[in-house]
């Protein structure tokens, strides 16, 4: 596979899982607000945004919060998320099945052009409902080979690492009211997982249950742990047999790193658990470049979330002779080698690797014949 195809199938899985991320805390917060005694301050909202990916906002605001995480374009945000995952299912159009993209493309359109203001909740249920068919649609109409595995692998990589940001970040700001089963009921709602709560445990909401739900069960789709499993399983189908990369030897370690937690542990120290689970991440994000990817000087960071970033394609555009040249918005490896952005960047040219590609309109052009530089690929 094309490392190009690689790094927008994995951008794929991991922007839809991050527009439903932040649809579903929006929505969850909103309600808490309502539903607290008292009225929320400004700390509040700054808290909120820190937890949305915004670690220096000094957001303060209702209003403001809700606008920057549906509509922002400096940090994450619900719009920005479902483009950046359209884009990168237009680069590979040719490997999605045409329902999966026009469902996402349809997606984008109606999250870009209808209003949240008059009612936000139909707004946030829309795209998470949105995300959960493309979801339905992978499942049921991809074919289960390496293009899904990639797909699953940002999917289950992403949710790991939300999962485990809301758990810790939440334990570490309750510590002085740990009892508070309003804001802890708020933490599983915001993980989608208030009604397998429910199911599981008798009694009231705990802190050290919902630690151990969704951190540490091992059968909850949307634990850490379940999530690590997830892309594990889907590297080691990457690599086939006989194969221990790089990646798989870290995600393999990620996952050891749920199996071995406890769940006292976590609560007393959350901050040196999210500490031990994001230190990893920047060394998976640097192994998966490596070996799948390919460095490169185009920036991959993810505004607002440097600390644990993966392949990104979505970043700030530069305008350079009237064209926009961005780090993400244009895949790298859609680019010629000797295109200013790529030069001197490592990447490896493969003249005998052809597929079918994608025009910018989505149209798919003919099978490509010939000597044709300019194509990356990752070797196994």
């Amino acid at each position: 596979m094309l490392s190009r195809a690689a790094t927008s199938l994995t951008l794929f899985g991991r922007h839809l899982e991050r527009a439903d991320h932040l649809a579903r805390i929006l929505g969850v917060h909103v309600a808490l607000a309502l539903d607290r005694s008292d009225e929320p301050g400004p700390e509040f909202w700054m808290r909120f945004m820190q937890l949305a990916g915004w670690p220096g906002s000094d957001t303060g605001r209702r209003d403001q919060a809700i606008e920057m995480v549906i509509a922002g374009t400096l940090g994450p945000s619900v719009r920005t998320s479902v483009a950046a995952a359209r884009l990168a299912a237009q680069a590979v159009r040719p490997s999605l099945p045409s329902e999966l993209y026009e469902h996402v493309n349809a997606l984008h359109w109606r999250v870009q052009q209808s209003g949240w203001q008059p009612d936000l909740y139909p707004f946030l249920n829309e795209v998470q409902m949105g995300v959960r068919l493309a979801d339905g649609l992978l499942e049921d109409t991809m074919s289960h080979d390496e293009a899904r595995d990639f797909v699953r692998l940002g999917k289950f990589v992403e949710r790991a690492a939300n999962v485990t940001a809301i758990v810790t970040k939440k334990s570490a700001e309750l510590a002085d009211s740990p009892e508070d089963a309003l804001e802890w009921t708020a933490v599983l709602k915001s993980c989608f997982a208030f009604e397998s709560y429910q199911s599981r445990y008798s009694g009231g909401v705990t802190p050290d249950r919902v630690i151990e739900c969704l951190v540490l069960d091992e059968a909850l789709p949307r634990s850490a742990r379940f999530s690590a499993t997830a892309a594990l399983e889907a590297v080691i189908r990457i690599d086939g047999k006989g194969r221990r990369s790089r990646p798989r030897r870290l995600l393999g370690r990620f996952k050891s790193m749920f199996q071995r937690a406890e769940t006292k542990t976590i609560a007393q120290h959350p901050r040196d658990f999210d500490a031990e689970c994001r230190t990893l991440l920047r060394q998976l994000e640097g192994a998966l470049r490596e070996t799948y990817f390919h460095p490169s000087k185009v920036s991959t960071s993810v505004t607002g979330d440097e600390e644990r970033a993966m392949p990104q394609q979505q970043q700030q555009i530069r305008h350079r002779s009237g064209v926009a040249v961005a780090a993400g918005l244009i895949p790298a490896a859609t680019l010629f080698p000797s295109h200013p952005a790529l030069r001197g960047a490592g990447f490896k040219t493969d003249q005998s690797i052809y597929r079918k590609e994608s025009r910018p309109g989505g149209e798919a052009a003919r099978s490509m014949r010939g000597n044709h530089p300019g194509f990356l690929s990752y070797q196994r």
